[in-house]
This record gives structure tokens, sequence and C-alpha cells, in this order.
């Protein structure tokens, strides 16, 4: 080959990377987005015991934006296939998932304002590294998951996941939580236990609060003396999950430089302590130090003065890595039943990854840098020649699906069977102890 055919062939895109993002969307949407995992969720029993029975999909809030930010709210279908067609047709750069509604919510227009309200929806959490960024906590590239440096600052969202899913089941005892990595700088979490998704909004409300440490629009205050003589038991467990990877963010954040030791300092109550605290690791021969080194310095100084009953000591260096590292919810979107919150397996619009089931278990082992592009999936689609197996299969899409399935689908239909099985044999009960009078009565009242 000529040098300037090479040259030429250098400059050609490779693969999907030139074809335009609605081209890649039409692909994606009609033969790799997981229509029918996504519909035995929503439709909760509805794929295994026809469309009445999981009604609520149909009068699932579904809304799009689309190509120039045109976005559509209460759309709404009546299985995965209406769904579907849908996608292909309209191929929304972004996809929000809502309430399920009294009506379906594209009857919206010709019901009542009294006859169209939110009766479910799951309790969800959303949390974006740009809440720790505008505190000026995180200083590696919290933007693009593409950049080798996001895994450092997706240690905030580990510590988000672990702390977060041990509140969510052991002080609420909710079993079927679903985690999603959102594409670029976040993670989502949909809490889909019947009774979770029947919360009010007060309720949640109330929910959120209990999980977040954060008041108001001060964020540097904590919490921290919820009870006298220690740390309330939920707070202590998650220090022990912050406290497994505090260390490697001390140096990767760069918390103990010089200039940024005074953002630390400001969480001791005692001015002497705290003014000990700035002046001895702001000093030139501390300015070289190892990290963990100025880090244990500054836990001996804080239990020196604690030791004089100057200060709580163990409540200021908790409250010290609670503002450096405890999970900064977006509150608002936890407590309405209403709000929309992005979909899992769509693609991120600015990144192009895609919005990917996370492990709790594992979450450790998440590497943010690897997720799919959807360039990356289509090229494998494109280039398997295993023609013979389904498409998702032919790509790395096929194990996020799986992790879908392992760490969350599967366990939520069998509980959602063993709990239709259990109302339907109190019933058979019932209806043995009072006869059929009571069947035609339940027949009458349903009517």
């Amino acid at each position: 080959m000529a040098d300037g055919e090479q040259e030429e062939a250098k400059a050609k895109p490779q693969g999907f990377e030139g074809v335009a993002f609605d081209d890649k969307l039409r692909l994606y949407y009609s033969r790799l987005f997981p229509y029918q995992p996504m519909y035995r969720w929503l439709g909760y029993g509805a794929a295994a015991q026809g469309a009445q029975a999981g009604d609520g999909f149909s009068r699932r809030e579904f809304s799009f934006t689309l190509a120039n930010d045109i976005y559509i709210r209460y759309l709404s279908y009546q299985d995965a296939d209406e769904w579907k067609a849908d996608m292909v047709s309209k191929l929304p750069h972004k996809m929000d998932l809502g309430a399920v509604y009294t009506a379906q919510p594209k009857q919206k227009a010709f019901v009542s304002k009294e006859a169209f309200k939110e009766v479910e929806r799951e309790f969800v959490i959303d949390i974006d590294l740009t809440d720790y960024q505008e505190e000026k906590i995180i200083v590696t590239n919290c933007l693009d998951p593409g950049d080798e440096s996001f895994r450092s600052s997706f240690r905030f969202m580990v510590v988000a996941v672990k702390v977060l899913d041990l509140a969510l089941r052991e002080d609420f005892g909710f079993d079927n939580i679903f985690w999603v990595f959102s594409g670029r700088r976040g993670v989502h979490c949909w809490v889909a236990d019947e009774r979770a998704r029947k919360m009010s909004n007060q309720v949640r409300s109330s929910v959120a609060e209990y999980l977040n440490v954060f008041k108001g629009g001060d964020k540097d205050k904590t919490k921290m003396a919820a009870v006298s003589g220690g740390l309330h038991p939920a707070l202590r467990r998650a220090t022990r999950e912050i406290e497994e990877v505090f260390e490697d963010m001390v140096g990767e954040q760069r918390w103990m430089d010089a200039d940024r030791i005074g953002m630390l300092a400001a969480h001791v109550p005692d001015e002497k302590t705290r003014d000990l605290i700035t002046e001895r690791l702001t000093r030139k021969e501390w300015k070289n130090r190892d990290p963990l080194e100025k880090w244990d310095e500054l836990k001996k100084i804080v239990t020196k003065a604690s030791q004089t009953g100057a200060i709580k000591g163990e409540e200021v260096l908790t409250q010290i890595m609670f503002y450096l590292a405890y999970p900064r919810l977006d509150i608002n979107v936890s407590k309405a039943m209403n709000h929309l919150l992005k979909a899992p397996f769509v693609v991120h619009p600015k990144t192009q990854r895609i919005c990917v089931p996370l492990d709790p278990q594992r979450i450790q082992d998440f590497d943010p840098t690897s997720v799919p592009t959807l360039n990356e999936i289509l090229d494998q689609l494109d280039s398997s020649t295993d023609k013979g197996a389904k498409d998702i299969d032919r790509t790395a899409l096929a194990s996020h699906v799986k992790t879908f399935e392992r760490t969350f689908l599967k366990a939520l239909e069998k509980r959602t069977a063993a709990a239709k099985f259990s109302a339907n044999q109190a019933v058979a009960a019932f209806d043995q102890v009072f006869g059929e009078e009571s069947t035609v009565a339940r027949a009458a009242a349903a009517a």
C-alpha cells in the first residue's frame, strides 16, 4: 500500500465510529436492548401471568428525550412489543422511568385530574460525583469514564453502594435492590419491594432523610450527636465501610496537601486543636511527607485533645471521614413518587456508554473504564462469526444482562410468585371455611 493510501486508511473512521448517533441507536433498540428482562421487572409478574396480572406495566410512565432536546412525557405501553416499536420509531437519546398511575399515562389528557394519580413507584436513589466535586473533595477526573484516573473518582461510588445497600437491607429490611451505573459520573438505586413501591411521599422523605447525613445546603454539618455516648449503630457501620477504602482515597484525592488541611481542620470544634493541626501539617518539613503519615499525625492530635476532654475524638474523626466520603444523595429524587429517573440499559448520550447493572457484593471489582460503549457492542455484533447465537449474546452486553438477572430479577420474580401463591392459598382457605357465598360476594364487590 502506498504512503498516501495508508494515510487515507488511517483517516477513515473505524467500525461505527463515524456513524450517526441515531443510526446506531436504531440498531441498538431494534437488536440489542433487553426489552424482555426489563418487561419482566416492570411488569412484576405480567410476563408469566398475563397482562391482567401485571397491568401495572401499561400504567407506568415512560419519558423520552429525543434529538434536539425534544422532551416527551406520559408515554405508556401495553406490552414489551409495543414499547420496542416506539423505541425504534422515536430513537430516544434518553429514557426515564416514572410512577405507575391509576390510568394509562398516554390517556392522561382524557381523564380528570382526580382520576390520574400516582399509585406506586420504586424507591430510588441518585448519587452524582459532581456533588463531591462542588465541595472540592474530588481532584481526580470525575466526568470521563474513559479516563484511567476515573477509577479513583469511582471509589466514592463504591463507598456509596456499600453503605446504602447495607442500610436498605439491614435497617429497613428491603430485599429487591437494583444498582445501576449511570453511564458517566454516578450510580442509581431502585428498591423494588412491594412495600417500598407503595410508600407515600412522606414515608419516602423519612427514609431519604435517614440515609442522608447532610442537612440542607450546609453539607459540612453531620448528625454526629444523634445519640449520647457514641455513634448511632448505622453510622458506626457506615464508618467501617468508609475506613476500608479511606486510606487509598487520602492519597488519590490529596486531602492532606497544605492548601486543603484547613478543610479537614474546620470540623474540629476546639479552636486550639484546630489551629495546631493547621500549623503543624502545613510546615515546610511536612510538605513532602506521605499523605498517610500526615493523616496519622492528624489522628494523633485529635486523640490527644480527646484525652484532655477538649473534644470527642471519635466523633471528630468520623465527621471528617463522613464529610469527605459519605454518600451525597440527590435527596429530592428519593422523596417524590412521581420523580423520573434514567432507565437501566440506555446509552448515555455524552459518553455513549451503556447504563449497566452493578453487583453490590462485588462493587469493589467494578471497573467503570471498561463499561462497553455503543460503538464497541455494535462492532462486536457486526464482527461476530457466531451467526446462530442471539444478537445480544454476541456482544459484551450479555454479561451485564446476566448480572441484572442474577443479582435482582430472578430473586424478585421468585418472591413475587411466592407472595401471590400465599395470597391464593389464603383465599382458598377462606373459601373452604365460608363456602361459595364468599366467592360470589368477592366477585360482586370487584364488579
